[in-house]
């Protein structure tokens, strides 16, 4: 498949109806053919409202679009602001995207509406982009940057969003960023349904570590936990904060097994965070997050999970150094034979992330009961 795309020049001001026929007479050439093209069919299935800064952030938007709409034809309304600008602007481009085919024949596409915004025009952006939107189909709204919670453009586009698309890997500051996450989620329970690309990341080790419960045979050890420890790779941003994903993975394991945390349980040393919790009420359970050495391209990942019982079984999942692969295995005290195998970590790309997000509606509450947990284990107090 090659993609095809076709821009206008700018329109000074967003006039929705002008916007419309440009879309219409592109829509018609391609279809006609006139433009050297074969045949278009002309689709939408939904709205994604994306907000980018910066011209280095819009050409990444522009890359990733290419393998969205390959799977979502869409009406894609990008608003490109420069909050910095002296002078205000409001600019509007036009565009179609297209999957050509090699074989020929008519191919879907969708299309693309640039909104360049710069100054103080920025905040009240939103009204330019509400008439734009498609009718009857749902609104996405992918927050490109850490999201300003007191923003009115934030929140007015975050209104007109069936779901919200962030990713706490671009937090500056994980801590307070994630617990003010949970403060919101809290606020607006019922009509913010928000997700992050960050949670889509941790999608294979949440599921090869729910996989050891598969094993019927595992299931008396795993009842017999003690002791769980992360290490991660520090995050490049805050390399002294705690990765959000080793956060969000403690989490979500801590919430589907029904643990509880101790409030005043909270210890750090050096590189070590630890937590204390209890499963069922009564047996402890100690939660050690650990920063790993720092290593290029490797940006707040984690890189092992073991789960250690009372009885010397261990259970882990673990990067493999140096390779795209993930090896899962456990070691039992009673000097059973250790199992283990390594599976190829998928490796998605961000368009394709993003798009997997596009097929959901619902509020995903697992995420939410995980950002909650998480922020109440940051308000833990440490003692060193």
């Amino acid at each position: 498949m090659e993609t095809s795309t076709v821009q206008l020049t700018a329109l000074k001001g967003v006039d929705a109806a002008r916007l419309e026929r440009e879309l219409s007479v592109m829509w018609a050439e391609a279809s006609a053919g006139g433009d050297g093209r074969a045949g278009v069919v002309r689709a939408c299935v939904l709205n994604l409202v994306v907000y980018a800064e910066g011209a280095e952030e819009r050409e990444e938007v522009n890359a990733l679009l290419d393998e969205v709409i390959e799977r979502h034809p869409c009406r894609a309304v990008v608003l490109v602001a420069d909050r910095e600008s002296q002078e205000p602007r409001l600019e509007a481009y036009v565009s179609t995207r297209c999957q050509l085919s090699s074989r020929g024949g008519k191919q879907v596409c969708g299309e693309q509406i640039t909104i360049e915004a710069g100054g103080a025009v920025v905040e009240s952006a939103a009204t330019a982009v509400a008439p734009l939107l498609v009718p009857d189909v749902p609104v996405f709204l992918w927050w490109k940057d850490i999201p300003h919670y007191e923003d009115k453009l934030f929140n007015r586009l975050a209104e007109m969003a069936d779901r919200v698309v962030i990713d706490s890997a671009s937090f500056d500051n994980p801590h307070f960023d994630l617990a003010r996450l949970a403060e919101i989620l809290r606020e607006r329970a019922g009509s913010l349904r928000l997700t992050d690309l960050n949670w889509g990341r941790l999608t294979s080790w949440r599921s090869l570590v729910a996989s050891f419960w598969d094993v019927p045979d595992y299931r008396p050890a795993l009842s017999r936990i003690e002791r769980v420890e992360i290490v991660y790779d520090p995050p490049d941003r805050s390399p002294g904060d705690l990765a959000p994903k080793a956060l969000l993975a403690a989490a979500w394991l801590a919430t589907c097994l029904g643990w509880q945390l101790d409030p005043d349980g909270g210890s750090r040393r050096e590189s070590e965070t630890a937590f204390e919790l209890k499963a069922g009420g009564r047996r402890p359970v100690h939660l050690l997050l650990r920063a790993g050495e720092q290593a290029a391209g490797r940006d707040g990942m984690i890189t092992s999970l073991t789960l250690s019982t009372s009885g010397g079984d261990r259970f882990y999942v673990r990067l493999r150094p140096g390779e795209a692969k993930l090896e899962t295995g456990a070691e039992f005290g009673d000097g059973s034979p250790a199992v283990s195998r390594v599976l190829g970590l998928e490796a998605r790309t961000e368009g394709r992330r993003l798009s997997a997000e596009l097929d959901l509606l619902d509020r995903d509450r697992l995420y939410e009961r995980a950002v909650e947990f998480a922020a109440r284990m940051l308000e833990t107090p440490q003692s060193d």
